[in-house]
């Protein structure tokens, strides 16, 4: 699929979020993403290591069948808008200036839990790496502020949990939101390196493993000096 967005191409105004959130309501698919849950989607994209493509990504925005690839006849002015904004989220992470495009109430306060949503759906797309951040001790509640405002639409979780107050909110908001910096940063070596955590850690332990001397014996098993064994085939 060609990238539909022109170099230099203005990111998206207040207006240009009316028309994105209207074209994709027109789409009449109730699993199609509203903008606030699209943004985090993006964010999620764009934080983590691996490039998803759009291939991939696209059928999840605009909620097509699992089985499908690609667009499907999606309008071309709802995919340009979707990756103006792609781009705009991108580069907003990168210059540690985002800022996540949130609902807001009758009363001027911000939801987050759409935003949350779309950014686990996000995280889905290649949840190894995830997992892999998660299990390093600095990281391993980057996501639990995001979980929280999500799991107050599972119909599973305990009434506590899906009732928030204001304030509860606000300090999940917030936590998210650095969070989510947070998590660009960590991602940032890998994406720059093109490789992925859990390549990394395979690529480390294979470095740190013993040497085997010439004469010692195979540890491939075969009873063989490593020299006439595996190391005459790695010479």
């Amino acid at each position: 699929m060609q990238n539909p967005t022109k170099p230099g191409q203005a990111p998206l105004a207040e207006a240009d979020y009316d028309r994105l959130d209207g074209l994709l309501d027109s789409l009449g698919n109730g699993d199609a993403m509203i903008v606030e849950e699209l943004d985090g989607f993006l964010a999620a994209l764009a934080c983590g290591a691996e490039v998803v493509p759009p291939e991939e990504y696209l059928p999840e925005i605009l909620g097509l069948p699992d089985d499908a690839e690609g667009a499907g006849n999606a309008p071309a002015e709802l995919l340009e808008l979707i990756e103006r904004h792609r781009l705009q989220v991108e580069a907003a992470l990168a210059a540690q200036d985002y800022a996540p495009v949130l609902a807001h109430d009758e009363h001027g306060h911000p939801d987050g839990v759409a935003w949350a949503v779309g950014f686990l759906r996000g995280v889905e797309m290649r949840p190894e790496g995830w997992e892999a951040m998660i299990e390093e001790d600095e990281f391993s509640d980057a996501l639990d502020a995001v979980e929280t405002l999500a799991a107050t639409l599972d119909d599973d979780a305990p009434a506590a949990a899906r009732k928030l107050g204001r304030r509860e909110r606000d300090a999940l908001i917030d936590q998210m939101i650095a969070d989510v910096a947070d998590i660009h940063e960590f991602f940032r070596p890998f994406r720059k390196a093109g490789t992925t955590p859990q390549a990394m850690r395979v690529e480390t332990v294979r470095r740190e493993g013993p040497k085997v001397g010439r004469n010692d014996p195979c540890p491939c098993g075969s009873g063989k000096k490593y020299k006439h064994c595996c190391g005459r085939q790695a010479a």
